[in-house]
């Protein structure tokens, strides 16, 4: 009875160290097979070469049945009967090997039928649940976007499909760990309606996210047209839809729905403007300098870059948007051969900010002899030769050249795979695979920014059906106002919880300060985008034009054809534009007042955004 029990035991644990290899991870599973088959193989060799050698003896008969018998191993029973009679087979633990081998290759074909249908089955459940809730279409299985499905996995109950037609398959046990499928059928391929269907989108309240993340922009972009057609076919609404979209930059504006076909919300962007952007939150201009607690600045911005392709490009126009501050002088000195290569040639941006251009290297002497001259005022260096390993060198010859002097500026590495910061050791750095924003996430203040004017101009809609019918440069503006907010909070010397819990708005003096920032910041943007003050006379020629009556919507100060504004001036000379303006159109509006609306609504849009279910 002991051994009865004994064998039980041993039997049970075996199948459960077993079954337990099946549940292993993929890439271990797979290890473990490559080992039983190469033991398989080597006894199955062994003894059925031996055994048919002696008990029929060397000819091609012998070595034919050795070779079925092999074969054998794995679909069917022994062919012990055939071979019994070698001498040793007599031994017990030979025997035991020779059992042992053919369990595993019984187990080796099992685990394989069984991972294949398990597979089937698991992915026709998966099939089965992308037909219910929220749905996830990425287009590119890559690095990047294994990354944002399993992020967006995280906010919900996503259904989530990738389609491509060629990828690397060693991303397959990523995406079955999210959940996900993939599709590369040419119907998921085209992004007809037909594949619409079959994941049962139509019309109704069902929302759909379309992240469009290949490496190349413009198979991004065919994509996402060549689905916006058939979700016109299919009949799906704008309102259930939006379009996450790499490398197409201002090129994916023209998909957003407003009043026809298009995607509810739009986010595009390229991988050199999100490097910038990670490098503004690595290193908040408004934190290297110091305030006088009355929301005026008390120390000049003074940045350097090393570096000036499209990464350098980018970060100087986030450094120049996020770097203004009243009571602060900005100026930023750019280093490389070939910096003043005809990007701002003539531009309204070099006109209005002190940019300043040098033909060396980050290695070169002349620029350590340039740091020396002025490291009492810079603020932060950024490196961005394009180059991570060249980033990393200058910035460890930085770190020694700085030991042992005092309020070093930060350092901060920025390619497009990676953005980190250096204060005498190395934090915050992050992988190509983190570098995606999180649309909802970064939307969530700028949307409530949207909501407040438009309510403020009458509106009675939701905060979000507000947001779908804003244009996209207005969201573009609202994310921009929104992204400043922790910089009117440092400026002002609060945080944000005391702010959100009723310490805003700040007093008078404090007010005022904030708002001639925020006209500072308001002209960056607007300079950065292409805008260019207007004239005198540009502005009269407007002025008549209205008089002679102009079509619904004229606006005098303000011409988008040409991207001319006249509010691109000094904040002292803003009362005498809405004074004559004011004259014209027997109007009431105030230019001042404008921007100190975007300092009021600080409070009220970050306490919103974080709460967008109570509006």
């Amino acid at each position: 009875m002991f051994s009865s029990v004994s064998m039980m035991l041993a039997l049970t644990a075996v199948f459960l160290a077993l079954i337990l290899n099946l549940a292993t991870d993929n890439r271990f599973h797979k290890a473990w097979t490559r080992y039983e088959l190469i033991f398989v193989g080597i006894a199955g060799i062994f003894f059925y070469g031996y055994g048919y050698a002696w008990t029929q003896g060397l000819n091609v008969i012998s070595f034919l049945r050795a070779l079925f018998s092999l074969c054998k191993m794995f679909v069917g029973p022994s062919d012990l009967d055939a071979i019994k009679a070698a001498p040793l087979l007599q031994n017990q633990a030979v025997m035991a090997i020779f059992w042992l081998a053919h369990f595993l290759a019984y187990y080796v074909m099992a685990s394989a039928a069984i991972a294949t249908v398990g597979q089937r089955v698991l992915r026709r459940l998966r099939v089965t649940l992308l037909r219910r809730g929220p749905l996830l279409l990425i287009y590119g299985v890559n690095a990047r976007s294994i990354a944002y499905g399993r992020k967006r996995a995280g906010k919900g109950r996503y259904g989530i499909v990738y389609v491509d037609q060629e990828y690397d398959s060693s991303f397959d046990s990523s995406i079955r760990a999210i959940g996900a499928v993939v599709e590369k059928h040419a119907n998921a391929l085209a992004g007809n309606a037909a594949f619409l269907k079959q994941l049962r989108m139509k019309a109704g309240k069902r929302r759909m996210e379309v992240a469009v993340l290949k490496i190349d922009a413009e198979d991004n972009l065919r994509y996402a047209r060549s689905l916006l057609q058939g979700m016109a076919e299919a009949g799906i609404r704008p309102e259930q839809t939006s379009l996450f979209a790499s490398g197409a930059g201002e090129a994916a504006a023209s998909l957003q729905a407003l009043g026809g076909e298009g995607y509810g919300s739009v986010y595009a962007f390229n991988e050199y403007d999100i490097a910038a952007w990670k490098t503004i939150l690595a290193c908040p201009p408004w934190e290297t300098i110091a305030f006088d607690g009355k929301g005026k600045a008390t120390q000049d911005f003074h940045a350097v870059i090393v570096g000036f392709g499209q990464t350098g490009r980018a970060v100087l126009n986030q450094l120049v948007i996020n770097g203004q501050f009243y009571g602060s002088q900005f100026r930023t000195d750019v280093f490389d051969p070939a910096a003043q290569n005809g990007y701002l040639y003539h531009s309204t941006m070099e006109k209005e900010y002190d940019i300043r251009f040098h033909p060396e290297r980050g290695n070169a002497k002349a620029f350590y002899a340039f740091l020396e001259e002025n490291l009492g005022t810079i603020r932060e260096i950024v490196l961005c030769t394009g180059k991570r390993d060249q980033n990393r060198e200058i910035a460890n010859d930085l770190l020694q050249w700085l030991t042992g002097g005092d309020n070093h500026p930060a350092i901060v590495l920025a390619t497009r795979e990676e953005v980190c910061r250096i204060d005498g050791e190395k934090q915050g750095e992050e992988s190509e695979e983190d570098n995606l924003p999180d649309p909802e996430t970064m939307d969530a203040i700028a949307m409530q920014v949207n909501q407040i004017y438009r309510r403020a101009a009458g509106s009675a809609e939701s905060a979000k059906e507000n947001w779908r019918t804003c244009g996209y440069a207005d969201r573009q503006s609202c994310r921009a106002c929104a992204n400043f907010f922790p910089a009117m909070l440092r400026a002002a010397g609060r945080t944000e919880a005391q702010a959100v819990e009723g310490s805003w708005p700040p007093e008078r003096e404090t007010m005022e300060n904030l708002a001639r920032t925020e006209h500072l910041r308001w002209c960056a943007y607007q300079i950065i985008k292409g805008c260019s003050p207007m004239t005198r006379e540009e502005w009269d020629q407007r002025a008549e034009a209205y008089r002679q009556g102009a079509k619904p919507g004229y606006r005098i100060s303000r011409d988008d054809e040409k991207k001319l504004h006249a509010c691109l001036i000094p904040w002292e000379e803003l009362p005498e534009l809405s004074r004559r303006e004011n004259e014209v159109t027997g109007g009431t509006v105030d230019y001042q007042q404008a921007d100190r609306n975007n300092v009021l609504i600080l409070a009220e849009a970050i306490r919103a955004g974080k709460n967008p279910d109570g509006q």
